[in-house]
């Protein structure tokens, strides 16, 4: 019965490890994505893809550790900040994965031949603003003041949405219609990145508010 009752009621660690993983895995695939973009104009198609499929097995890493999240979460009575914001945490890096892997997929079903620099510099910001991530998940069980955390991300949501005007702008000076559409998307799928990272702060900012 003891045995039953420490499972259902777990120590703070449980929570915050898995979550840790799972932000430790985004780091993984923003680090491999942007290894793939900055390689991406001198590496051949085939090594392009098998990038890519590196890339998709840690988004399938990802989902296992989101399941894992949960479905511990169902099973767990007592958890050390609310059921909601861990469920909210989970999902949102989910997303986020999940759009790294979609955004590299992209690069080879529109058969992109060029990689242009806006497109680096997002993948800079990205695994910029997925470590601050990354640390901010450790910290937050700590619940201290975590302003510089909240400065940091804000600051990188920031030079995200200027790299994606001036993309913009850059890219439709292109006349092939066709080029824009693709490009287009790409530039949005790297912007909806950086804008879920922001809500990841906003969810850590709202936890330790309610507990500290």
């Amino acid at each position: 019965m003891a045995n039953i009752v420490h499972w259902l009621l777990p120590k703070e660690e449980k929570f915050f490890h898995m979550l840790k993983k799972q932000s430790f895995n985004v780091v993984k695939g923003a680090n491999e994505f942007k290894g793939l973009v900055e390689n991406y104009n001198k590496l051949s198609y085939p090594k392009k893809k098998a990038l890519v499929k590196e890339i998709k097995q840690i988004e399938s890493n990802g989902d296992s550790l989101t399941h894992e999240i949960i479905k511990s979460l169902d099973r767990t009575f007592i958890t050390p900040i609310d059921k909601e914001d861990i469920h909210r945490l989970t999902m949102l890096l989910d997303d986020v994965i999940d759009l790294i892997y979609a955004t590299s997929e992209r690069l080879i079903i529109f058969k992109i031949k060029k990689i242009d620099k806006f497109i680096i510099d997002f993948t800079k910001i990205i695994l910029e603003i997925v470590k601050r991530i990354d640390n901010g998940i450790l910290d937050v069980r700590k619940l201290k003041n975590m302003n510089n955390f909240y400065i940091q991300v804000h600051t990188l949501e920031n030079k995200g949405d200027e790299i994606y005007y001036n993309a913009l702008e850059k890219l439709f000076e292109n006349k092939n219609t066709i080029e824009i559409i693709k490009i287009k998307e790409i530039y949005e799928y790297l912007e909806n990145i950086i804008d879920k990272c922001e809500d990841i702060a906003n969810v850590i900012e709202s936890i330790v508010v309610k507990h500290a």
